[in-house]
């Protein structure tokens, strides 16, 4: 995270590169926030588990440093607040998903009675339908183009 403390402190040639990394940086977060979420709804749970999960226990590791040093209870502050962060690397890595339909929709590992897998919902994007590849010699720089129409 960023220390809001050292935002003033930057030379201005540095500002160029800090708006670099925050773009990468939010480029990064909504990419983890999506596949955190979907690894969530597969246990059946709320995206909002991320927020005691890791939310919390990032902040107190970003500001942890302003509270006092020789306190009892910042240790106990700390324990509670990495006890959840605990809970949610199991939660997210090592418990598998609910087995069965649920309440984010069906069961991606799901077989049918018959050995097959399910077919693909009609509502799903066909990425085929939409993009044709063609040679780099037949087009001007690129290799992809989206079908107009399709």
């Amino acid at each position: 995270m960023v220390d809001p403390r050292a935002y003033r402190q930057l030379a201005t040639a540095d500002r160029a590169t800090l708006i670099l990394k925050v773009f990468g940086t939010l480029l990064f977060l909504w990419i983890y926030l999506a596949t955190a979420t979907k690894r969530l709804h597969d246990r059946d749970r709320s995206g909002w588990w991320l927020v005691p999960f890791f939310v919390v226990p990032a902040l107190f590791d970003q500001f942890s440093d302003l509270l006092p040093t020789n306190s009892n209870w910042v240790l106990a502050v700390a324990w509670a607040v990495h006890i959840p962060w605990f809970w949610g690397l199991v939660e997210m890595f090592i418990v598998p998903g609910t087995s069965g339909d649920n309440r984010f929709g069906p069961d991606p590992l799901a077989v049918l009675e018959d050995g097959s897998a399910p077919a693909p919902s009609t509502k799903s994007w066909d990425q085929q339908s939409e993009i044709e590849f063609v040679p780099p010699s037949a087009s001007p720089p690129g290799g992809m183009h989206v079908k107009r129409g399709a």
